[in-house]
């Protein structure tokens, strides 16, 4: 049998994704960018995405939600409940491991809880120093003034 590969744009494919999920559809998703490094990298790490219940939503959780129009996966760092305690008007304040900024999301956004692969300890200590040769290499090559 012959597989087919199609490319379509990333946000086509998140849109089927959530889709998906909304039917209740667990998925996997190879992620893309390094914001959650060292725990997830960039090509190499494979998520799965599945439905959630609103109990499941606290901080420390990865979950995939909508933020400006773009589709994130990051870990949700603190939940500020209104005065009426009503989950759904919940503020979720989520961030990237590898990152200073935050982000300001409702239940609404929120697409799918992530479950991430388990890697040892060495591995671990492998991704920190991958990403610090990354960080100094990129220093370098923007110190580097061509004449």
């Amino acid at each position: 049998m012959n597989k087919t590969t199609k490319k379509i744009p990333n946000i086509d494919a998140l849109m089927i994704i959530e889709e998906s999920i909304k039917a209740g559809t667990t998925v996997q998703l190879t992620v893309r960018g390094n914001s959650m490094s060292p725990l997830l990298m960039d090509g190499v790490d494979v998520v799965r995405l599945r439905p959630y219940i609103p109990a499941e939503i606290k901080p420390g959780v990865i979950i995939l939600f909508r933020y400006k129009e773009r589709f994130v996966l990051h870990r949700i760092i603190h939940i500020s409940l209104p005065d009426s305690q009503q989950n759904s008007e919940a503020i979720i304040t989520a961030k990237g491991d590898a990152m200073t900024k935050t982000e300001t999301i409702t239940f609404a956004d929120v697409i799918a809880v992530a479950d991430v692969p388990e890697h040892s300890s060495l591995n671990k200590v492998y991704r920190q120093l991958v990403l610090f040769v990354y960080k100094v290499r990129g220093y370098l090559v923007r110190s580097v003034t061509f004449k």
